[in-house]
């Protein structure tokens, strides 16, 4: 009986053809309270406030159906692999089917950005004459005004904004001729613009995005509507989601190809391995994480709609129609 015992209590199985193998595990978790975790059919585990996860060790090689559900949220399910002597980590994304919403202004709004450093939002207002560059802050729900006519008239540009650039309390906005800076005055919730002595800029946050610990790298390939995704620190710290077979060798992946044109693209609040796109109608998640198939939900959809999140706040913002409005992440 002692081998037997010892056999088992080192990870070692018989497989259905009677070969030994080692086993391997399962850790998965949930971001919404109340989850049901199943594993082959069977539940595993209902989640909480306290525990969002489920591990199991033990477990025979082979591909495991994982699904979690909870009433009013679309499932998540994925076929993973359990590999000998190695734990299997992944984290799900549970996606209300409907999400809350609320309008702000309805006008002729044609794009929205966030700032990575301050919570602002810029606009982009269609007006006579061209674009005109607006700005929102949404914890006390004010838009700011300009410090002087100059600074209107600075911030309508004719052939609207190519690239912007957010730094702390200011955004380099590029037109057609000149680059623009926009210095916001919180206190007083006004914005000063003033022209800018450079030709362009390397970076646009229009089309690239990095996570706070600035660790990936999320940009745009709109000539062939490609999303990227690209590790910026040491080889041997991605992450399971990007490569879970090590060493690893790449450092850029690509996310996924559209159809449509992508009007934004930004990591999802709170994960760096779920984004959030918009593309001809529709605004929804996507998984970096491509074992068992990248899943995607929807979040909204309308006509031709842009979004605007900020990292750690589970709103996203969107303009569709002219309108701007605000729809909610938060769990139900």
């Amino acid at each position: 009986m002692a081998p037997i015992l010892l056999f088992y209590s080192l990870g070692y199985r018989l497989d259905k053809n009677f070969r030994i193998g080692r086993t391997g595990g399962l850790y998965v978790s949930s971001p919404v309270s109340g989850s049901e975790i199943f594993v082959k059919n069977k539940q595993e585990k209902k989640t909480n406030i306290l525990q969002n996860g489920l591990f199991l060790q033990n477990l025979k090689t082979g591909i495991y159906p994982i699904l979690i559900t909870k009433d009013g949220y679309w499932p998540w399910l994925k076929n993973l692999e359990i590999k000998e002597g190695l734990v299997t980590e992944t984290r799900a994304i549970l996606v209300s089917k409907n999400p809350a919403g609320e309008m702000i202004l309805k006008g002729n709004f044609s794009a929205i950005w966030a700032s990575p450093n301050d919570n602002i939002l810029l606009l982009e207002e269609n007006k006579a004459g061209g674009v005109y560059a607006t700005f929102y802050l949404p914890d006390t729900k004010t838009f700011l005004t300009s410090a002087s006519s100059e600074t209107a008239k600075l911030l309508s540009f004719k052939s609207g904004i190519s690239k912007t650039f957010w730094g702390n309390e200011t955004i380099l906005l590029k037109g057609e001729k000149n680059v623009i800076r926009a210095a916001f005055d919180f206190s007083r919730q006004t914005v000063k613009a003033s022209l800018e002595p450079i030709d362009d800029f390397s970076i646009d946050h229009k089309k690239e995005k990095l996570t706070l610990r600035k660790k990936e790298r999320l940009w745009q390939d709109d000539k062939v509507n490609a999303i990227w995704l690209e590790w910026l620190a040491d080889k041997e710290s991605i992450p399971y989601y990007l490569c879970d077979i090590k060493p690893c060798e790449n450092t850029s992946y690509l996310i996924s190809n559209f159809r449509f044109p992508i009007k934004n693209a930004d990591f999802f609040p709170g994960r760096r391995d779920v984004v959030l796109a918009a593309t001809y109608n529709s605004v929804f998640t996507l998984e970096i994480d491509n074992r068992g198939g990248r899943l995607s939900f929807p979040i909204y959809k309308g006509k031709e709609p842009t979004f605007a999140v900020f990292p750690n706040e589970q709103k996203v913002y969107i303009i569709d129609d002219g309108a701007f409005f605000v729809v909610s992440l938060e769990e139900k």
